[in-house]
C-alpha cells in the first residue's frame, strides 16, 4: 500500500476508534458527574445590589451551604432592570449546575415591568427551592413631617406629587410595595429608582427621599437607633422585633398580594440535570433546619421555608400569574 494511502488510513482509523470511546464513555462521564456534583465553585447572581434583603438571605445560605457542598459558594451581585439584568445572565448561562441564582419576586414579575427583561420567567428556569419569607417595612425620614400611615396618606392627598418614595428597581419587592400601597390608598407620589435597597436606605437616612418599602432586615437597626422611622408593616402580624409597628392593615390599608410577604428561593438555568436540582434542594433544605441560621436571620425578621422543587415552582407559576393581571388591571405596561 502507498505510503499516502497509508497515512490516510491509519488517521481515518484513529479518528474512528476515538470517536468510539468518546461515545462509549459519555455515560460513565455523566454518571461521574452525578457522583461528583460540585467539583467546582457555585456561583450566586443576586440581581440586586449588597446589603438588600436578597443579598442577606443568598449570603446567608451560601456559607453554610459551601460547607455542605464542600466546595465554595461565590454570591455575585448583578444590579440592574429592578433585577432582570441577573435574572437574564442566569437564563443565559450553561444549565451545569455552576451558575444558580438568588432570586425573589422580580423573577418572575420582570417582563411584565422591564420592556428589556426579553426571559420567560416559567421556561426559562428551573425553580430549586423557596428559602425564606419576610415582610416589607413602610420607613420614612426623620424629615418627613408625617409621622404615622395616616398622615402619610393625608399628606400625598394634600400635596399630590410632592412625597418621594423610594424603590430598588422596577419589578422589586419595593417597587411592587410601592405600587400596591397608591392603588390601595388612592394617593400620587414621584417614585425614585436605586439599584437597590441598600443606597436607597441610605438616602432617607440622609432625608434626600422621604419613604420606602424594604425588608426589615434593611430598616431595623436603623429605626431602633433612631435614624428613620418605621409606619408598618405588610403581613397579618406585627415584628417581634418591633412589635410597636402596627401592620398596615391595622392601619387601613390592604396590601393585596403583599400581605402573603415577599419570598426568596433559588433557581437554575432550563435544563439543568435533575441531579442538580436534587443535591442543590437537599442540601439547602439540610441548611434551613440549622438553628443558628434560623437564629441569625430571625433577628432580621427572615423565617425559613424550604419544600421541594415543584412547590417552588408552583410559587413561582401563581405568582407570575397574579401579579401579571394584576399590573394590567392597573394599567401598568413594561417600560
Amino acid at each position: 500500500m502507498p505510503v499516502g494511502v497509508r497515512d490516510l488510513v491509519s488517521v481515518a482509523l484513529g479518528t474512528a476508534l476515538g470517536l468510539a470511546a468518546l461515545i462509549a464513555g459519555a455515560p460513565a462521564q455523566a454518571q461521574e458527574s452525578a457522583a461528583t456534583y460540585p467539583s467546582r465553585p457555585i456561583t450566586f447572581l443576586v440581581g440586586f445590589a449588597a446589603g438588600g434583603p436578597t443579598d442577606v438571605i443568598a449570603r446567608a445560605v451560601a456559607a453554610p451551604l459551601a460547607d455542605e457542598l464542600g466546595k465554595p459558594v461565590v454570591v455575585e451581585n448583578r444590579p440592574g432592570g429592578g433585577g432582570s439584568t441577573a435574572a437574564l445572565a442566569l437564563s443565559r448561562a450553561a444549565p451545569d449546575g455552576y451558575t444558580l441564582g438568588s432570586f425573589d419576586v422580580a423573577l418572575v414579575v420582570g417582563p411584565s415591568l422591564v420592556a428589556g427583561a426579553t426571559y420567560d420567567p416559567i421556561k426559562d428556569f428551573r425553580p430549586i427551592v423557596v428559602s425564606a419569607r419576610t415582610p416589607l417595612s413602610f420607613v420614612g425620614a426623620n424629615t418627613l413631617p408625617a409621622k404615622t400611615v395616616g398622615e402619610v396618606i393625608a399628606l400625598a392627598k394634600a400635596k399630590p406629587d410632592d412625597l418621594k418614595l423610594a424603590h430598588s428597581g422596577v419589578g422589586s419587592p419595593p417597587h411592587l410595595g410601592a405600587v400596591a400601597f397608591l392603588q390601595a390608598t388612592a394617593t400620587k407620589m414621584t417614585l425614585v429608582p436605586y439599584r437597590g435597597a441598600a443606597p436607597a436606605i441610605q438616602d432617607i437616612v440622609a432625608g434626600h427621599v422621604g419613604l420606602l418599602f424594604t425588608a426589615p432586615s434593611t430598616s431595623i437597626a436603623l429605626g431602633r437607633d433612631g435614624k428613620v422611622r418605621i409606619l408598618g408593616v405588610t403581613g397579618h402580624q406585627r415584628m417581634k422585633s418591633m412589635p410597636e409597628v402596627p401592620t398596615l392593615r391595622e392601619s387601613g390599608v390592604d396590601m393585596g398580594g403583599l400581605d402573603a410577604n415577599q419570598w426568596f428561593g433559588v433557581a437554575a438555568p432550563a435544563g439543568t440535570p435533575d441531579y442538580v436540582v436534587a443535591r442543590i434542594n437537599a442540601a439547602v433544605n439540610k441548611v434551613l433546619k440549622d438553628a443558628a441560621l434560623q437564629e441569625k436571620i430571625g433577628k432580621l425578621e427572615f423565617t425559613v421555608a424550604g419544600g421541594t422543587p415543584e412547590e417552588a415552582a408552583a410559587l413561582g407559576r401563581s405568582q407570575a400569574e397574579f401579579w401579571r393581571k394584576t399590573l394590567a388591571a392597573i394599567g401598568i405596561k413594561p417600560e
